[in-house]
């Protein structure tokens, strides 16, 4: 009798543990991270861009938080990612270029990785451009009969397949040229000035020497001669509207990642003839010449510092993000359909920026605000106050601790912190700064910066060249054109400054365990 009444009370108690744990399921949001790829800080209406138009991330930025000055955690898309999936900076991590995605191996957890236990489905639509061994945690269907990681790795090629399948191959026209980076060769777009081919429009001649090259994503720009329902944007907002109707009955978290507006800029109609370059502007800093920067021209292979040319990369650029926008639009507009959004938790945010001309540059790669500064939102209704505007800086670290957070799990280690408490007006940011940095090819003296709301300190490693830091004053010099650091005469004046910026950033790096804090601090700030 005593083993029947043990062995019911056990089964009582192993049920009323199952009903508990549902229950916590259950009271948990689900999950949707939109996440877009070399994305402007600015390349958002909400931020007051009055060229741009999206509509739909405006309203998002309405409904909920809008972290106006979100760092990345690295300047480049693989390291970037992992960063954000792990809330580990990118030394941390060992993940340092874009080749480890192939190569590299990290072992932190990801909040993917970390919720499924707890009983979550996750899945991932979209670009990955992350440590392959990472995807093993989504629960894709199969695509043309893959299973495992590699539909989810191969998403470029998947995507050439579906346009070669898709459209028939045509002869090319006049002022148009075959894309051999992307889109496989198979599918031509429409020169603009920015293109290094243009000069060859007028007399309809390509060399055949250049047209054997492998085009650089970079020099690319220009209208893609492609039905707007074909574009990767179109089906990776599919893709992610497909994957809400299979979860909509379960406990989700689900990535929806856009290729673009990375290069190359090649937008299809109607989006690019939304914007015309002769309405475009360029920013201030496209004349900086970088003579005192960390980022000294040298030899520069790409300049961008001629204003007519740029404006034509910035509207096909527009036209990218609105295009997404539409798709975010539809995006949301599912998880209304679904009466999924009162519960979902949403995120939308960048990898990192583009430079789109400041400062004579394109791309990332560097410390300038066009590059790490981000878009950043997160709405979750009901329980976090709409229309909220936060200033302080934050990092996009803070994206796995803040996740985890509102699942109920507190107290994860991780290099950033919740927001969870800041949004909801209980507590205050734990740091008044972000940091980001990029530790190129192993090197022992760290590329890092730090930002406050005022000052942006700079230590930057050039292989075989002339190390410069740099200090700017963004209240003052919101264009970031002139270094008090470097060769200024006056740099002495700001030693205090630099001292302080160093001390928190030395302090910060301490508290997460920083392999290379020693090289932070036995930098010369101030060279004589």
């Amino acid at each position: 009798m005593n083993i029947v009444k043990s062995s019911i009370l056990l089964i009582i108690l192993f049920v009323s543990t199952l009903a508990t744990s549902f229950a916590q399921i259950e009271n948990q949001p689900n999950i949707l991270i939109i996440m877009t790829d070399q994305q402007a800080w600015d390349a958002v209406g909400y931020s007051g861009n009055k060229k741009i138009i999206t509509p739909n991330l405006d309203k998002l930025a309405s409904e909920g938080v809008n972290f106006s000055h979100a760092i990345t955690a690295c300047p480049v898309c693989v390291p970037s990612r992992t960063s954000i999936l792990t809330g580990r900076l990118t030394e941390t991590t060992t993940i340092r270029e874009n080749r480890d995605a192939k190569t590299g191996e990290c072992y932190y957890p990801t909040f993917d990785e970390i919720l499924v236990k707890r009983g979550y489905r996750s899945e991932y639509a979209g670009k990955f451009h992350a440590p392959e061994h990472m995807a093993r945690v989504y629960m894709n269907p199969s695509v043309e009969g893959m299973v495992g990681t590699e539909p989810i790795m191969r998403w470029e090629s998947l995507y050439v397949q579906y346009v070669k399948n898709t459209l028939k191959k045509r002869p090319l026209k006049q002022g148009e040229l075959y894309e051999t980076t992307f889109y496989g060769g198979t599918v031509p777009y429409k020169l603009d000035p920015t293109d290094r081919y243009y000069k060859y429009m007028d007399s309809g001649e390509i060399p055949e020497k250049e047209l054997e090259k492998r085009l650089s994503q970079a020099d690319i720009h220009g209208v893609l001669d492609l039905p707007a329902e074909y574009t990767i944007t179109a089906v990776q907002g599919r893709q992610t509207i497909d994957a809400l109707e299979r979860l909509k009955d379960e406990q989700f978290i689900l990535t929806s990642s856009f290729h673009c507006p990375h290069v190359p800029i090649t937008p299809s109609e109607p989006y690019a003839s939304m914007y015309k370059a002769d309405d475009m502007v360029t920013s201030l800093s496209i004349a900086d010449r970088r003579e005192n920067s960390p980022y000294n021209p040298g030899k520069e292979i790409h300049p961008y510092n001629d204003k007519e040319k740029v404006k034509y990369m910035v509207a096909n650029y527009f036209a990218f993000v609105t295009e997404i926008d539409d798709w975010v639009g539809k995006i949301l507009g599912k998880l209304d359909e679904l009466n999924l959004t009162k519960n979902t938790l949403v995120v939308f945010v960048s990898d990192h920026g583009e430079m789109l001309g400041s400062h004579g540059m394109r791309g990332k790669f560097n410390f300038y605000e066009e590059s790490v500064r981000v878009p950043f939102i997160i709405r979750y209704p009901g329980k976090i106050k709409p229309e909220q505007t936060i200033s302080t800086p934050v990092s996009i670290l803070n994206i796995f601790p803040t996740v985890l957070d509102y699942a109920g799990l507190k107290n994860i280690a991780t290099d950033g912190y919740s927001l969870k408490g800041v949004m909801e007006g209980t507590e205050s940011p734990k740091y008044d700064f972000a940091v980001s940095e990029w530790q190129w090819k192993n090197a022992s003296v760290p590329s890092i910066m730090i930002r406050t709301d005022t000052w942006k300190l700079m230590t930057t490693h050039r292989s075989g060249g002339k190390n410069i830091e740099a200090l700017f004053d963004l209240k003052n010099d919101p264009y970031e054109m002139n270094n008090l650091l470097g060769s200024n005469p006056e740099r002495f004046k700001y030693k205090a400054t630099a001292e302080d910026l160093r001390s928190k950033l030395v302090d910060y790096l301490n508290d997460v365990n920083y392999s290379l804090v020693e090289g932070v601090e036995k930098r010369v700030l101030i060279r004589e």
